[in-house]
């Protein structure tokens, strides 16, 4: 038996890399103990006893009480837990080299064999960016002298997190996800759209944690002059908050502003995205960065058309449904130009165009397999 040590994973507002692991878990073969280190609780128990029900415990490494621990904490309460455990692999997810470099270090002092870091990002989030760029500059070039693999989701994550490592060097994981559940059923949009009441609207859809990364503010705007060009726009945000009110309470005030609270649903979490995203009619993702979007991978899979910020890796254009608009001021124009050349596209199944790019969830779990071969 392979023991496999998950770490900085949770279900917080079901983000992509816990939807990526989660499917990792659910579809891995006999012969892999696959563990979950998390520094935030989970937010839905239910998620902990399916994972329980795979063989899966979860360990939480924060801080009772406290949503900002520091790292040498951090890197404490997972050394700790490998001590006692004594896993063959750990395997790192994090946007940041400083996180990823503690929780290497942890590993290092613990003695695992393996120690694999994956790049899910290509910016910093939340508060404290400076100093979080700074960080994150200082610890990267320090990664491969504790790192014994290296990989990541795209070819913008991988230069944000190892600029001293050759790109051969660094392996691509694909943002795989189960295709079939995602694949465009007619009946499944015509039940969701009488639903929400969304029946003869066209619904601009998006799907996201309130954070700055995710950039609402613009989307309002863009959504506000797409809606003066097509007055039966309605935009669905599914997602939550990112630990903080502040960035949810904002954008309602802006919508508020605009005269849009009857235009805009405020969704919250949902564990039926790929019902959601049926009902919807377009997907734009204004992102100030990403990886490589899980959500983008979902929304295509589903038939949608796409507009992605130009920050966004060309990589993430997986059909000929793609466009792509800066994020600046002067680009809402073509973000609406773009959005009304696609709306009234007709809706095909895409799902053999994302399994020949290598996007089945399968895929992926291969991938991950690989990378825990050898230990």
């Amino acid at each position: 038996m392979k023991k496999i040590l998950e770490v900085n994973v949770d279900d917080q507002g079901l983000g992509g890399v816990y939807s990526l692991v989660r499917s990792v878990i659910m579809g891995k073969p006999e012969g892999y103990q696959m563990d979950i280190a998390c520094i935030m609780h989970f937010a839905d128990n239910a998620h902990i006893k399916e994972l329980n029900d795979r063989g899966t415990q979860v360990y939480f490494i924060g801080r009772e009480g406290h949503n900002h621990v520091s790292m040498r904490d951090l890197e404490q309460n997972l050394y700790q837990l490998l001590m006692k455990n004594k896993y063959d692999c750990v395997h790192i997810h994090a946007d940041t080299a400083y996180r990823m470099y503690a929780f290497g270090h942890a590993a290092k002092r613990a003695g695992v064999r393996k120690i694999i870091f994956h790049s899910h990002a290509a910016g910093v989030d939340g508060n404290y960016l400076i100093v979080k760029k700074f960080l994150h500059r200082v610890y990267r070039g320090r990664l491969k002298k504790i790192g014994s693999c290296f990989a990541a989701c795209s070819d913008l994550a991988a230069a944000w997190m190892y600029p001293g490592i050759p790109g051969d060097k660094v392996i691509q994981i694909n943002n795989g996800i189960d295709l079939n559940r995602f694949r465009f059923d007619a009946d499944t949009r015509r039940e969701m759209r009488e639903e929400l009441g969304l029946s003869d609207n066209i619904v601009v859809g998006h799907v996201g944690r309130f954070s700055y990364q995710k950039n609402h503010e613009y989307l309002i705007r863009v959504f506000q002059a797409f809606k003066k060009e097509v007055p039966k726009a309605k935009l669905l945000l599914i997602g939550s908050h990112d630990g903080t009110k502040e960035i949810w309470d904002r954008i309602r005030e802006m919508t508020a502003q605009a005269g849009l609270s009857d235009d805009v649903i405020f969704y919250g979490t949902t564990d039926r995205v790929e019902r959601m995203m049926q009902a919807m009619d377009l997907f734009v993702l204004p992102s100030r960065f990403e990886g490589l979007p899980v959500v983008g991978v979902e929304a295509q899979a589903c038939g949608l058309p796409v507009v992605y910020s130009d920050r966004i890796t060309r990589e993430a254009a997986l059909t000929d449904r793609v466009s792509f608009a800066g994020i600046e001021e002067k680009d809402i124009d073509a973000w609406v130009r773009a959005m009304k050349d696609q709306m009234n596209l007709e809706r095909t199944d895409m799902v053999p165009f994302l399994r020949k790019e290598g996007f089945d969830i399968n895929d992926t779990i291969q991938s991950f397999l690989n990378l825990y071969k050898d230990v």
